[in-house]
């Protein structure tokens, strides 16, 4: 009978049973309701939902759905937000691995974002379902327990990355046709023109955003792994409005649109007035095949689409 219908282990052509099985060997529980599967950690609830896109043709082909991981903050933390919703955000996204405080309709939230295209079902067992499985774990917990080690007398975690320098050499030998490009030690920086011409600061162009992959930067609450940073040029003088354009573009990567993967959160940078894009990826991901790499192009797209972001918004470079 109707009533007792199971939900569609595929919703919309995504493999959300997949996740469900890998899930229940572990502390969490999972429950699926419609198109979505609702993950209950101990103090929050993780919704893992499949949505159509707003526009399923794009630039980049055909776009079969898109994943969205959404968690309410526990109810103790909502008074520090209330009133300063941007400047808290902006103190605590820096601590973010695979997720984002972001503004919901003026609640205040965590969440990932995972656009899939057509042309991507080879991808979902070696690169997408690792990446959903470990921020549905672990995406939420990072900004948390980074919050708490920044109000208690805890330590950071601190530990050594997986991630080693011939995972940087074979990124760089990817990312360099794209972009200049360099490794040295546990790290990568790229640099990528967002106008015709622009090349490298060192070459007198300030019209690049700055890629950097660093394996030396421990996560204080997920220990060691892969720390990711996109600098974006752009200055933005007045602080109040750079913490209000980067909760803005936190707002907009949760839309339903042609995106690369969002599992990290923009924050003010270290450029001085700039906005800034970082995640973490913890040491259990690096079995996933050039994940690095990934990382890295995932950014030079962020990089050209934040540019038009900003323009959009007076902000120029």
């Amino acid at each position: 009978m109707f009533w007792n219908k199971k939900p569609d282990p595929n919703p919309l052509g995504v493999p959300l049973g997949d996740l469900e099985a890998m899930l229940a060997p572990t502390s969490v529980k999972a429950t699926r309701k419609d198109n979505a599967l609702l993950v209950k950690h101990e103090h929050y609830t993780v919704r893992v939902e499949v949505v159509p896109p707003e526009v399923r043709e794009s630039e980049n082909g055909p776009i079969r759905a898109v994943v969205r991981l959404i968690a309410d903050l526990p109810a103790p933390l909502l008074p520090m937000f209330q009133g300063r919703e941007a400047g808290t955000m902006a103190a605590f996204n820096p601590l973010a691995a695979m997720g984002a405080l972001y503004s919901d309709r003026g609640a205040v939230r965590i969440g990932s974002r995972l656009t899939i295209y057509e042309a991507d079902g080879h991808a979902w067992p070696t690169l997408h379902l690792p990446l959903l499985v470990f921020t549905t774990l672990g995406g939420v917990e990072a900004i948390l327990g980074g919050i708490r080690r920044m109000f208690s007398n805890e330590g950071e975690r601190g530990g050594e990355s997986n991630w080693t320098e011939s995972d940087f050499d074979q990124a760089q030998g990817y990312l360099s046709r794209a972009c200049v490009c360099t490794t040295g030690g546990l790290g990568l920086t790229a640099e990528f023109g967002l106008q015709a011409g622009a090349v490298s600061a060192a070459l007198g162009s300030h019209k690049t955003a700055l890629i950097q992959l660093m394996a030396d930067q421990p996560h204080p609450e997920m220990g060691g792994g892969l720390f990711c940073l996109l600098q974006m040029p752009h200055q933005i003088d007045d602080e109040e409005r750079l913490n209000k354009v980067c909760m803005q573009l936190n707002n907009m990567e949760m839309a339903a649109h042609d995106l690369p993967p969002h599992f990290g959160a923009w924050c003010p940078g270290k450029l001085g007035g700039n906005p800034a894009y970082v995640s973490f990826l913890p040491n259990a991901l690096h079995s996933v095949s050039g994940i690095a790499m990934n990382t890295g192009f995932w950014a030079m797209h962020r990089a050209q689409w934040a540019n038009a972001m900003l323009a959009s918004q007076g902000v120029r470079i």
